[in-house]
């Protein structure tokens, strides 16, 4: 009886297992939605190959002062990521700008500093049930904008 017990313990703990990393897999990876060379070209600078963050749904290329981010939000507290998005578009903080940009996914918005010039800049962006977030640091606001949208539009490509 003990042995049964045992093996079908063991086999819930082995299908366990392989059945968590099937699902991992199933997870995009942010570093393989924009290359090293698509970076380069959008920011003007050299950068390093994208290296994962904190986990491959995040990722972060840099060189020359830029830095490049992309982060695929995942279900968080039991929000799905585009109920993220949606509290996110309409929330107000104080010294916060958010502001809607067309032409990227289903729906996009930028997110900023006011008032700030080069703290960084992000992009956040909905296609179907996924959402994603490019940010950009080491840009003028102006040029942020256009460096975040661009990346965007090419991440929105594989995503």
């Amino acid at each position: 009886m003990r042995s049964a017990v045992f093996a079908a313990t063991l086999t819930v703990f082995i299908l366990l297992s392989f059945g968590h990393p099937t699902l991992a897999a199933d997870a995009p990876v942010a570093c393989a939605m924009l290359t090293q060379a698509q970076i380069a070209a959008a920011t003007g600078a050299a950068v390093g190959a994208g290296s994962p963050i904190s986990a491959p749904t995040s990722c972060q290329w840099g060189g020359q002062g830029k830095i490049v981010t992309l982060t695929i939000r995942q279900t968080l507290a039991g929000k799905s990521p585009v109920d993220q998005f949606a509290d996110s578009k309409k929330r107000t903080l104080p010294g916060i700008a958010i502001e809607p940009v067309g032409g990227v996914g289903d729906d996009a918005f930028y997110i900023f500093f006011e008032g700030q010039n080069r703290a960084g800049c992000g992009l956040v962006v909905k296609k179907g049930a996924g959402v994603f977030e490019v940010r950009v640091y080491g840009f003028d606001l102006a040029q942020a904008k256009t460096v975040s949208k661009t990346l965007a539009q090419q991440a929105t490509a594989k995503f």
